[in-house]
């Protein structure tokens, strides 16, 4: 029997006559992946219809995703709304990720083959565009944001690390010149400028090259001229911390490796909410990082 007419609710509607009322959503998921449930949140700015350029905002140890998106006030996410972006949040397993520098505790698990699934499902879905997957990470995610343009460079279009280098474990061959960003404070006592071992807290995190080691290291690798220009930054916040930036021209494909160097900065993300200051060091507020990074991953699409 044939149910009898129900008239349609008014949003339903505004859908069909095309003027459905559109806003912005985060949404919290998982994947499985690996042997294990991987959870992420996705935010999607209104209005926008995919395929969408993704960021993939990598979280420190210790941390989850909405952590950080709260440590960086939602700027990405107001970003996006300006310019049209996802903004992903993975989650590491136990708060950590096994970023390929040998850290005590990192679970046998391979933390690029579960973001490069999760890239692979946005795309699937027709939410990401595989042209435009980028990710930044700070400490422990930044030393995985490097882990993928050394071992995934087909899918990541560039990468940015925050208070992190290359894992001196990481079998680095990128199969091509992949765009990196990075910025380190000097007076980072965790991630040392010129150090080669992580410590927190008295006990070593693993090893990894220096600063301007992993700098020149993917100069190299991408084909860069070896000596890097520098220039300095306008010192716009009286906060003990300097900006300068060591860049290298003559990279293959039109790749850029770029180095801003926080002169007495800390173990800490530009702009983010300040905690712990005698472990961390000194927050930076010199420069708007969230619209410093996103221009430089709209700069490169694969």
């Amino acid at each position: 029997m044939t149910p009898p007419a129900r008239a349609l609710p008014l949003s339903a509607l505004l859908f069909l006559l095309g003027a459905a009322p559109l806003r912005a959503e985060f949404l919290e998921a998982s994947i499985s992946t690996g042997g294990y449930t991987r959870t992420y949140s996705v935010y999607s700015p209104d209005g926008r219809k995919g395929p969408l350029p993704a960021l993939f905002v990598l979280h420190g140890g210790g941390g989850k995703g909405r952590q950080l998106r709260e440590h960086t006030a939602r700027r990405f996410e107001a970003l996006a709304d300006k310019e049209g972006f996802l903004v992903v949040y993975p989650d590491g397993l136990n708060k950590s990720w096994n970023d390929g520098r040998g850290q005590p505790g990192a679970r046998n698990v391979d933390d690029t083959v579960f973001l490069g699934a999760l890239a692979d499902s946005l795309v699937a879905a027709g939410r990401a565009d595989p042209r435009r997957l980028h990710a930044v990470g700070i400490s422990n995610g930044g030393f995985l944001a490097h882990a993928l343009a050394c071992r995934d460079a087909a899918r990541w279009a560039s990468v940015a690390a925050v208070v992190a280098s290359l894992g001196e474990n990481v079998d680095c061959r990128p199969s091509r010149a992949v765009p990196v960003l990075m910025v380190n404070g000097t007076e980072d006592r965790l991630v040392p400028w010129d150090g080669t071992e992580v410590r927190f807290l008295g006990m070593s995190r693993g090893r990894k090259l220096t600063v301007p080691a992993t700098a020149a290291k993917w100069a190299e690798l991408d084909g860069c001229q070896p000596t890097p220009v520098r220039s300095e930054l306008p010192d716009r916040a009286d906060d003990g911390v300097r900006w300068s930036l060591e860049s290298w021209p003559g990279c293959k494909g039109g790749a850029e490796v770029l180095l801003y160097k926080m002169e007495g900065g800390g173990h800490t993300w530009p702009n983010g909410t300040p905690y712990l200051p005698r472990l961390v060091g000194r927050t930076s507020r010199d420069v708007d990082f969230e619209v410093l990074v996103t221009a430089f991953f709209r700069r490169h699409p694969l």
